[in-house]
């Protein structure tokens, strides 16, 4: 069952937290930022089981081609699913549709702040390992019954909202180009 309505709610909240002005133009900026993941929920009780971390989102830009590319998170899928969606922009997009063999998104900034509202499909059976969904609920501190709860809502309705705060980049460690920390050598201590 599709909750339209519901996931405009959570989006409307979750780009304009902590700030009021309007939407901005999305950025044209490479980088690898920490996120989150929100599943829209009919139920108050599930609200807070159904917000999740996500340690590295990564968005490209490379022309006017943008990427978007993350894990989902293990405590809601229960095992690695990856979710990549591209696009073009003009450069002054204030909504980018974003689509790819996952589905599509339709990705805002205000402030700092980057929402993308998430139509998936094409993940594989969720959740992948429930014990992994358990054991994460356990460690985050959320009820067993209510993360179990969210992972079946999402496995049978992959909607969602990634989100990820430009002020908050991490450092890409897994591998290609770019990571190592600029050159610059030691201080000098001779």
């Amino acid at each position: 069952m599709r909750w339209p309505g519901l996931l405009l709610v959570v989006l409307s909240a979750c780009t304009t937290e902590g700030d009021s002005s309007s939407s901005i133009s999305v950025p044209l900026t490479s980088g690898t930022y920490a996120g989150t993941y929100a599943v829209p929920t009919v139920s108050d009780e599930l609200t807070a089981a159904a917000l999740f971390e996500v340690a590295e989102v990564h968005w490209t830009v490379i022309g006017s081609t943008v990427t978007l590319d993350y894990d989902l998170p293990e405590a809601l899928v229960g095992g690695k699913v990856g979710v990549t969606l591209s696009g073009s922009t003009r450069g002054d997009d204030t909504a980018l549709t974003l689509t790819g063999e996952n589905g599509v998104g339709t990705c805002t900034a205000s402030a700092s702040i980057v929402s993308c509202s998430e139509d998936l499909q094409n993940l594989g059976t969720l959740p992948v390992d429930p014990s992994v969904i358990e054991a994460h609920a356990t460690l985050d501190g959320h009820s067993v019954i209510d993360r179990t709860a969210v992972a079946n809502l999402f496995g049978s309705d992959p909607i969602g909202i990634v989100r990820f705060d430009l002020t908050r980049p991490v450092v890409d460690d897994h591998g290609g180009g770019g990571g190592g920390g600029g050159g610059g050598g030691g201080g000098g201590n001779d």
